[in-house]
C-alpha cells in the first residue's frame, strides 16, 4: 500500500483531531475504553511544535493519525533505555478500515525507527481492549507487561525492528 506520512500542521490539525475523535467515539460505542481527553489545540499545538503528530494519506486523503515519541518514561519507566520508537494515539479512519492502512503505518513507523538506529517499536493500549491487542499481535507485537496511568491499566507491547 502506498501511503504518504507527513507531520500534522496548523492547516491539517482539524483533520487530525477529527480522525481521533471519531475513532474514540467508535471505541466507546463498542463498549471499549477510549481516549478521554479532547484533541483540541491545547493538546495538539505543543505536540505539533515538538514534531510528534503525523497524518497518513492515501490518494491525497488523511486516513490515519498517530503520535510518535523517541522516549516514553511515563509508561515504560526503567525499560526506557533509548532504543525504541513509541507509537501513540494511533487511529485509522473507520470507513477505510480493512484496507491495510494500519499495517502500512506500522511498517512506516518501523522504518522511521530503523533510520534512527532503534531496535523496537513500542506501544500501549487499554488492557480491556482485547480486539486491539489481538490486532497488534497479528502485526508482530508481543505483550511485555502492564502499566497503570491515571487509574487505567494498559498493556505494554513491543515489536522488534
Amino acid at each position: 500500500m502506498d501511503i504518504q506520512v507527513r507531520p500534522a500542521t496548523m492547516e491539517t490539525r482539524d483533520a487530525f483531531a477529527s480522525l481521533l475523535a471519531r475513532a474514540s467515539a467508535w471505541q466507546r460505542a463498542r463498549g471499549s475504553e477510549a481516549w478521554s481527553r479532547p484533541f483540541d489545540d491545547d493538546w495538539m499545538l505543543p505536540r505539533m511544535e515538538r514534531g510528534e503528530l503525523f497524518l497518513a494519506y492515501l490518494d491525497g486523503e488523511p486516513v490515519s493519525a498517530f503520535r510518535l515519541l523517541w522516549e516514553d518514561r511515563p509508561f515504560w519507566g526503567e525499560r526506557e533505555v533509548g532504543d525504541s520508537v513509541y507509537l501513540h494515539t494511533f487511529a485509522v479512519r473507520r470507513d477505510r478500515a480493512g484496507l491495510g492502512i494500519g499495517e502500512a503505518v506500522i511498517e512506516t513507523v518501523v522504518g522511521m525507527g530503523r533510520e534512527r538506529g532503534r531496535t523496537r517499536v513500542r506501544l500501549d493500549c487499554f488492557l480491556s481492549s482485547t480486539g486491539l491487542i489481538a490486532y497488534y499481535e497479528r502485526n508482530g507485537f508481543v505483550s511485555v507487561g502492564t502499566a497503570s496511568m491515571q487509574g487505567k491499566v494498559v498493556a505494554l507491547m513491543e515489536r522488534a525492528i
